[in-house]
């Protein structure tokens, strides 16, 4: 490979390449370990020092490496497993809170078999922050896993339906603020007592799947339902770590057909329609209209029935949670008084959210270099540039020097062929007791070899 390096020096010349490349190494081997700036490494290379000196550099320089490299590896781990730190973010007084969006699902169907509830067959009297309001257009339809249902403050509810009240437009997400009288809603049903309503309170982005479960079955007994949220989301800089070092996603980071953001609900709906369009080659009636996914009829219907266990796998769905995410938590439930059975359900806050939490960077990737760099110079004293200087000696250096030194590296090849072995004296003799002048003589020709050896390039 190195018949293409020629010069003027190597005319002639009747040794192999290889044997100079190898001449070349040994020589750049010695030149490292003479000059190199790493703990300890250049008394192991002085052929004139006692040999039990040698290997105690060298037990020093191994322990330094292994010490290193088990630090250097817990470190790595910790990057990987724990980067992020969730901590309180206590700032209340500025926060804009989303009042969350509540989905009632009736349990039955209606005496004469309806398929679904009309909105006024179903609710009426209903208050938002203490102000009535239009049951219909604040609860609209919605469909979910659960099957038809309404909701209230919802981004995923249907925009078209047949008994829409008239002159009605989409609201805007609801929110609530902290000089608000009230931060409740309320609203009123038919027959529940045979016909119970499902309650579920969620965030304004998530999409209801079978795997929530309610947080109440209203029955009549229970007048007030209080609730809190605890909100986490996640700073910027949490961008530069993966998906799986700080185990969530932004809204913005992995783009889905089910919705323009990311949440853990979305994910899972589209993993479930991917399961049944390549087991039964169609998706489910209530999903979202998408191109490329067909509803089932009857025969898909049955296909999907067949194999509901492997569609409803959330184990085999790769979604994580969003990193901006809300959870709801009921605190406290209030009976109703016996004595009045047709009061309405009021769904509020049980206080003012005082509290979320805060995911931020706690070990980044400036942090691990910091890190790794304090470790390898404290134990070895091995820098950026210390890398940087070894790939040199034996890439670079060597490759030029049997390019354009080869008469000197056939000298010093004859050289390393014709000195002396090294006597190493293997005795117990104390070193005092020892021939003073003993190896003098081989030091001596060595130095006067290294000083006679000077490469024309480096002039």
């Amino acid at each position: 490979m190195f018949d293409g390096l020629k010069s003027a020096d190597d005319r002639g010349g009747d040794v192999p390449k290889t044997k100079l490349l190898k001449t070349s190494m040994r020589h750049q081997f010695n030149e490292f370990f003479d000059h190199s700036t790493l703990h300890g490494i250049r008394y192991i290379a002085q052929n004139d020092r006692p040999l039990h000196e040698r290997f105690m550099w060298f037990s020093f320089l191994s322990v330094g490496i292994v010490i290193t490299s088990i630090i250097i590896i817990s470190l790595w781990e910790k990057f990987q497993t724990s980067p992020t730190i969730t901590g309180l973010d206590t700032d209340f007084h500025n926060w804009d809170v989303q009042f969350p969006a509540i989905t009632i699902c009736p349990l039955q169907s209606t005496s004469d078999e309806k398929v679904v509830y009309h909105c006024e067959d179903l609710m009426f009297d209903c208050t938002f922050k203490g102000e009535p309001y239009n049951c219909c257009s604040g609860f609209e339809p919605i469909f979910t896993e659960y099957g038809f249902c309404y909701s209230f403050n919802s981004r995923h509810v249907v925009l078209d339906w047949p008994w829409k009240p008239e002159n009605y437009s989409k609201s805007g997400t609801e929110y609530v603020y902290e000089t608000d009288n009230k931060l409740s809603i309320t609203f009123n049903t038919h027959n529940t007592t045979k016909n119970p309503l499902n309650i579920f309170i969620h965030s304004t982005d998530d999409i209801l799947v079978i795997d929530t479960l309610p947080q109440h079955l209203w029955t009549r007994r229970i007048a007030r339902i209080l609730f809190d949220s605890k909100q986490t989301y996640t700073t910027e800089g949490a961008r530069q770590l993966s998906i799986k070092q700080r185990k969530c996603v932004f809204p913005d980071e992995i783009p889905l057909l089910t919705d323009h953001i990311y949440t853990f609900s979305a994910c899972m709906i589209q993993c479930r329609m991917d399961t049944s369009r390549a087991l039964c080659g169609c998706v489910s009636w209530f999903y979202k209209t998408i191109d490329g996914y067909k509803y089932c009829d009857l025969k898909g219907l049955v296909c999907i029935s067949k194999h509901l266990d492997k569609i409803l796998n959330g184990l085999a769905c790769p979604c994580k949670l969003g990193c901006m995410n809300t959870v709801y938590e009921v605190e406290k439930l209030q009976d109703a008084q016996a004595d009045i059975i047709d009061k309405p359900l009021e769904i509020t806050f049980v206080s003012w959210p005082m509290v979320r939490y805060r995911r931020e960077v706690l070990f980044g990737w400036v942090d691990l270099l910091v890190a790794f760099g304090g470790i390898a110079g404290l134990f070895l004293g091995f820098s950026l540039l210390s890398g940087v200087e070894i790939l040199y000696y034996f890439t670079m250096r060597a490759f030029c020097m049997v390019a354009y030194n080869p008469k000197a590296l056939e000298e010093l090849s004859k050289d390393y062929e014709n000195q002396d072995k090294p006597v190493i004296d293997l005795g117990l003799k104390p070193l005092w007791t020892r021939t003073e002048n003993k190896g003098t003589d081989v030091t001596r020709k060595n130095d006067k070899k290294k000083e006679a050896f000077v490469l024309p390039f480096l002039h």
